[in-house]
């Protein structure tokens, strides 16, 4: 019969061994490389533990789905794990996988809005690159209850105020959190540049109104305040902007690329040829050179502008002048000049 001596040394021993035993299969199964290539996996929010495991196992990011639930449930990270689109690199280990699902170190991806897109042109880029689709966009920013509380009871529509930016997103998006992004950056750039130049003779909505017009009649930024001065300068005085992109605007999806003489004498809220100051509301998402010019326009008394043909513009600050350069710029060119006649 052993003795009590053998016995305690025997159990010693073993207990030596499952903790030996143990440590190998921590390191094995928790320190070592479990990922054996980059691998992108979406984790859908409302999926739990074991779920998550299911996917990562099936992905080939780790691999035993029930290894991990058991870590998971040893760090206690049960209620902490973070929906998103993840990229697991090779050799990541299961520690890292768990850290980086805890910590959401998801994908950011990044998007360009470019200057002057219509409400409706900035759902078709979201759309396009697989982002958000158009209709819930349109969908979202039609909601009055959001316009109020992100621009105030004088604001009727997003339009204008959607700030042409790089925006960095994470997958999953939604068309809400993206407009306040950038309806966030819009308020953070207008208001610098009103500290800056201090106010106008317009209201907030209407220069933003006017920075859109600005943003479609040149994509010259060194014209911008000379446009600028041609529309403050003919408000002052009374005269009618006659401006194209507001009537093009206004036409919708009604306009086929070629503005008519017919579209320029139509009865039309947006048509500033037979409407004077300016339309109701923004025509454009104007970008930061155009808000600036708006606010801070040249100190010029030209009132007329036309095409030179090579995106820029001759200004002038009398009608015969204008009408040579109309003569000089369009006539001879075969164009027919519309503005500011």
């Amino acid at each position: 019969m052993p003795s009590t001596k053998k016995i305690a040394a025997l159990l010693i021993g073993f207990a030596l061994i499952s903790l030996v035993l143990t440590a190998a299969f921590v390191y094995f199964a928790y320190f070592l490389p479990s990922t054996k290539k980059t691998t992108v996996v979406e984790i859908p929010r409302g999926l739990g533990v074991r779920g998550i495991g299911v996917l990562l196992e099936k992905s080939g990011v780790i691999k035993s789905e029930e290894i991990f639930v058991f870590y998971v449930v040893v760090k206690n990270a049960q209620n902490k794990l973070r929906a998103g689109e993840y990229q697991f690199r090779s050799g990541e280990s299961m520690s890292q996988i768990i850290e980086r699902l805890v910590n959401g170190d998801v994908i950011v991806r990044k998007i360009t809005i470019p200057e002057g897109l219509t409400i409706d042109q900035v759902a078709r880029l979201l759309d396009s690159n697989g982002i958000i689709s158009k209709e819930k966009f349109i969908q979202e920013t039609k909601s009055i209850k959001l316009v109020r509380e992100l621009l105030g009871e004088s604001v009727s529509s997003f339009e204008g105020y959607l700030f042409p930016d790089t925006y960095s997103y994470t997958k999953g998006i939604t068309s809400e959190e993206l407009i306040r992004v950038m309806v966030s950056r819009f308020k953070k750039v207008y208001e610098s540049f009103k500290t800056r130049y201090g106010e106008v003779n317009l209201t907030d909505h209407e220069i933003v109104t006017l920075a859109s017009i600005i943003e479609k009649e040149t994509g010259n930024a060194s014209e911008r305040p000379l446009i600028s001065a041609v529309f403050h300068n003919r408000l002052r005085l009374g005269m009618r902007l006659e401006s194209d992109p507001t009537v093009i605007y206004g036409l919708g999806g009604q306009f086929d690329g070629n503005l008519t003489r017919d579209n320029l004498r139509a009865e039309a809220s947006y048509n500033t040829y037979r409407n004077a100051g300016l339309p109701p509301g923004p025509i454009s998402n104007p970008g930061k050179d155009s808000l600036e010019a708006a606010l801070n326009p040249a100190e010029v008394n030209y009132i007329y502008f036309v095409s030179k043909g090579d995106g820029t513009h001759y200004f002038s600050s009398e009608y015969d002048r204008h009408r040579e350069a109309v003569f000089k710029y369009q006539k001879q060119s075969g164009a027919i000049e519309k503005k500011h006649w």
